[in-house]
């Protein structure tokens, strides 16, 4: 692990350790991830082939039926590319690995994870080190991974995409602190968490008595709800910010539309509607195709079109295109 990658783990100033799968339990990161993920998985999707004038679906192409209709034994082409973009999106990298017969042809296309893949230097060449549950450790040639990357780092890391959950771990970490805080409020009794103050001195065995009554009002009160009762001698004091107030829901709508900003999602498209109105909904919805979508799109497009096909196929006319207009149907 290098120094960055440490320090990424290392808790964020709201106190979280903000990994990919804490992250995953915040609402916000799961509804981005989810619309990022399912909206390319949707896609209607072929191999086609330009004949000068002539475009149609390259049918007879053995990586056709990958692509399209089933990558491996195990997935749809939508859970292939639903699984990848997921893993792009939350942990910076998605990856495939490139089965091929004897022949050299494509036969499988199957998912590796991102989180137990890395790249390894052997001389003047990069290998993926690779580990599977059924095969064990494997090195895998650039040219038999499909690796689609986020945003890099800004060093000689470019190879690696970086997670988007560890760049920002101090948003992300904020409504996770957010999230706890509302569960743990309701947790401890809701509004009955504060200070108790007695009128007049108490001594050790009167102190006792009081904490052990006090835990026992709370406990009931959690079970049942209704009110605390106080005797006349003591005072209370809220020490914390019921969840219900302006502060704490403020706090966790500017969270949320900030997760939406990290991933480039309109704020509608994870329920976020408080300035949504029907004329920018309807906006938004081409502004996401247009400025979200596409630019993952031609990600793709590019990586699958220089990995699965051989030079002398793509100055013959294949290509694989996503079409578009599937999100729109």
């Amino acid at each position: 692990m290098t120094g960055d990658e440490l320090l990424d783990y290392i808790s964020s100033h709201s106190g979280i350790h903000v990994t990919e799968t804490e992250a995953m339990s915040l609402a916000a990161v799961y509804s981005c991830i989810y619309v990022l993920s399912s909206s390319l998985a949707q896609l209607p999707m072929a191999v086609m082939r330009r004949e000068k004038n002539n475009i149609k679906p390259a049918e007879d192409h053995p990586v056709y039926d990958l692509v399209r209709h089933a990558p491996n034994n195990w997935q749809s082409s939508y859970e292939w590319r639903e699984t990848s973009q997921s893993h792009v999106s939350g942990w910076g990298n998605g990856l495939t690995r490139i089965i091929r017969n004897k022949k050299g042809e494509v036969s499988e296309l199957y998912p590796s994870f991102p989180w137990s893949t890395s790249l390894l230097k052997n001389g003047n060449r990069y290998y993926y080190s690779s580990y599977d549950e059924d095969l064990g450790l494997m090195a895998i040639a650039p040219e038999d991974m499909i690796h689609i990357k986020a945003l890099g780092s800004y060093n000689s890391a470019w190879k690696w995409g970086k997670s988007p959950i560890r760049q920002h771990a101090e948003t992300i970490g904020l409504g996770l602190a957010a999230q706890r805080y509302g569960s743990k409020f309701f947790e401890s009794g809701g509004r009955a968490t504060g200070l108790v103050t007695p009128k007049s001195p108490l001594n050790k065995d009167s102190w006792n008595m009081l904490k052990t009554a006090w835990n026992a009002a709370k406990l009931a009160f959690r079970e049942t709800g209704g009110e605390i009762l106080l005797p006349a001698d003591l005072d209370y004091k809220a020490m914390t910010i019921p969840p219900n107030e302006a502060q704490f829901i403020d706090s966790r709508k500017m969270t949320r539309s900030e997760v939406a900003g990290i991933f480039n999602i309109p704020s509608h498209m994870i329920n976020d509607l408080d300035k949504a109105t029907f004329s920018n909904i309807s906006e938004q919805a081409i502004q996401f195709v247009r400025h979200t979508m596409m630019p993952w799109v031609v990600k793709w497009e590019q990586e699958l079109n220089r990995k699965l096909f051989t030079t002398a196929e793509r100055k013959a006319g294949y290509y694989i295109r996503f079409n578009l207009s599937g999100l729109l149907r």
